[in-house]
């Protein structure tokens, strides 16, 4: 009983700790397009954030290959990247993106309950609506191709490094993984919902007025 209250309490200050940086899915994008830019993506939004750290966390708890789940993550976001890129429409993707925060909060609770391909096709289709999300920048039909390559470069780079730190992070904690994994799958969902709240009541606010 003190375990699950100690739980939910660890929990709860987790997502404490998201809210207190709370704010629409990417809403912290640079303007500018280049290597930096792309490198410094990830760390723009708690959202995407968290999911990337969270994909290695997961791969690495759950599976034997624990390369799979960040690579399956880069290839979708490279192919919502594309997307993007050649104006395929890609509706309602700051929702996928909240629905993706969810996600990987109950693939942590759930552990390895259901098919390991169903789950990386899921992951794979979050990584597509963060590469589209990201994409937005290169909208500007000027823009020259170089800096959109570096930009894309330094965003790989980037969570490539992320899905690393979620990884080693499980190699720390050891016997302590299945707690944080609970804890973590809590506050994702919970922070998840909360952004799909603040999409909602914009989107009526927006269609209202």
């Amino acid at each position: 009983m003190n375990f699950h209250k100690n739980l939910l309490l660890s929990a709860a200050g987790f997502a404490g700790a998201l809210f207190s940086g709370l704010a629409f899915a990417h809403a912290g994008h640079d303007v500018s397009v280049s290597f930096m830019s792309g490198l410094l993506h990830p760390f723009s939004g708690v959202d995407h954030l968290l999911v990337i750290v969270l994909v290695g966390f997961w791969s690495t708890f759950v599976l034997k290959k624990i390369w799979i789940g960040p690579c399956v993550f880069l290839l979708g976001m490279c192919m919502g990247v594309l997307a993007r890129l050649t104006n395929v429409p890609l509706n309602f993707f700051e929702f996928g993106i909240a629905t993706s925060v969810i996600a990987i909060g109950l693939l942590l609770l759930v552990k390895n309950q259901y098919s390991s391909k169903a789950i990386l096709t899921l992951i794979g289709t979050f990584g597509i609506f963060h590469g589209f999300a990201h994409a937005q920048l290169f909208s500007d039909s000027s823009l020259a191709i170089s800096l959109v390559g570096q930009d894309i470069v330094g965003l790989i780079l980037a969570t490539a490094a992320l899905h690393l730190s979620g990884a080693l992070l499980v190699k720390l904690l050891k016997e302590k993984t299945n707690v944080i994994a609970k804890i973590a799958g809590f506050a994702s969902v919970i922070y998840g919902w909360v952004l799909i709240s603040q999409l909602s009541f914009a989107l009526l606010g927006g269609a209202s007025a």
